[in-house]
């Protein structure tokens, strides 16, 4: 797999994952180039300066910064890791995607996920974006991270959750739940549906809430991974 992008491989070396070789354009430099090579040499791993061109021909044009590292697959963790030695539980929140095909999303709900306190992201293992290098782009490298739990069934893995004593809470325009008025003082999975369709009625069905954001008369609705921000942020703001 390859990691594309100046912040991505610098988290990627600072999070520990195993990279084989790095690969910069000819002619990069920067505070952050400079923080990769410096990584690079404390961990060994070799560093082929390469021409623009050939990054370009290597990506088929992606948006690369001039780096690109190549990196062992990321490992993918199981429902039953969760409260374990793998996935202990510090912050008391998980993120759950229900039918999120697009990378950038998945990459940005982790972003947010990570800055605003979160112990694993939760997706299902079909119909669903996956951790690739637009994904850990689109989250400045900071889905390495997060713990990346794949469940076979969504709806079968949250049953099994809520009887851990987990209290699941979709986020739905349609929800009696006001984000503004709701306290988060439960151990909590934040389901987030898919863009457009929000959440499949089976997943909707399970949720012990539905929760709404409230917006200006004439806003519909934000984009999954702008409504997750939001509501991830408004958790940690009122837990602490």
């Amino acid at each position: 797999m390859n990691i594309i992008g100046r912040k991505p491989v610098l988290e990627a070396l600072r999070s520990g994952q195993p990279i084989s070789r790095i690969k910069l354009a000819i002619g990069v430099q920067g505070r952050i180039i400079g923080d990769i090579l410096s990584e690079a040499k404390k961990q060994r791993i070799r560093i082929d300066r390469i021409p623009a061109e050939r990054v370009n021909r290597d990506m088929g044009g992606g948006n690369h910064q001039g780096v690109i590292a190549e990196a062992s697959p990321v490992e993918m963790f199981l429902p039953s890791d969760i409260g374990g030695k793998n996935i202990p539980i510090r912050y008391r929140l998980l993120v759950a995607l229900d039918g999120v095909t697009d990378p950038h999303h998945l990459g940005a709900i982790a972003r947010s996920a990570a800055g605003a306190g979160c112990d694993a992201l939760l997706v299902p293992a079909h119909r669903s974006a996956t951790m690739n290098e637009t994904a850990i782009k689109s989250s400045a490298g900071l889905l390495l991270k997060l713990p990346f739990v794949q469940a076979g069934n969504l709806g079968n893995t949250l049953t099994k959750l809520r009887a851990d004593n987990w209290w699941v809470v979709g986020a739905d325009m349609r929800g009696d739940s006001n984000l503004w008025e709701y306290s988060w003082n439960r151990p909590t999975i934040l389901v987030m549906g898919s863009e457009g369709k929000g959440l499949s009625s089976r997943i909707a069905n399970l949720c012990d809430e539905l929760i709404s954001i409230p917006l200006e008369s004439g806003v519909e609705s934000l984009s999954v991974s702008a409504a997750a921000s939001v509501i991830l942020f408004d958790i940690s703001r009122k837990r602490k």
